[in-house]
């Protein structure tokens, strides 16, 4: 059902927004991802090797630098994003460092607004793969677009989007790519500031 568009109290959690009939699946750091694919079914014949503990279930998207897969978590029984280098790339080349450092940029910012990484490792073959949380849900621009949300959940999509953005400034993260695109929100009112793939990191910012 479509939240009551007549008042927002930011006080309060955000309003259930309609997401029918179809949602998105974004992970952080890929910016190119295919959000019309299927979120069911196997991966693809030519997918690597699933990482250790990790069962590749379907590419959700690729990009210039990695490829974003729905994955199944063995110890913890639950779903994630798992996200591996392009193998047109090697393991020392200046994509695979870029690789790792967002990872680590990522992985800094623990704000409940911003998609946590469980887990960075490499393959067999030496190249790199993070694990991430699966975010499901719309981005911001398709709601705004498909008329979904009402004006007082979109305000609070953007109060949140705000929290979270400055967040990341407290601790020197500059996210360089912030767009509708690259916010999700779930049925449930939760936003997420996806996409950190070109976040800075100020040398001379406190920690915060």
């Amino acid at each position: 059902p479509v939240a009551d568009p007549t008042r927002h109290d930011p006080g309060h959690s955000l309003p259930t927004v309609d997401l029918s009939p179809a949602a998105d699946t974004r992970s952080v750091g890929e910016r190119t991802l295919d959000l019309g694919r299927p979120l069911a079914g196997p991966a693809p014949a030519s997918a690597p090797a699933s990482p250790a503990g990790y069962e590749l279930l379907a590419e959700l998207g690729r990009g210039g630098m990695g490829v974003v897969y729905r994955a199944r978590d063995a110890a913890l029984s639950r779903d994630v994003a798992v996200k591996l280098l392009n193998d047109r790339y090697d393991r020392s080349s200046p994509a695979a460092r870029r690789f790792v450092e967002e990872a680590k940029i990522t992985g800094q910012l623990q704000h409940p607004g911003i998609p946590p990484v469980h887990e960075v490792g490499e393959l067999p073959d030496g190249r790199p793969f993070l694990v991430m949380k699966l975010v499901e849900g719309r981005t911001l621009a398709a709601l705004i677009a498909g008329r979904a949300a009402t004006r007082g959940a979109l305000v609070a999509a953007f109060e949140r989007v705000c929290q979270a953005v400055a967040y990341a400034h407290s601790r020197g993260v500059i996210h360089r790519d912030l767009k509708p695109a690259n916010v999700m929100v779930g049925a449930f009112g939760e936003v997420q500031v996806m996409d950190w793939g070109m976040a800075k990191v100020l040398a001379d910012a406190g920690a915060g």
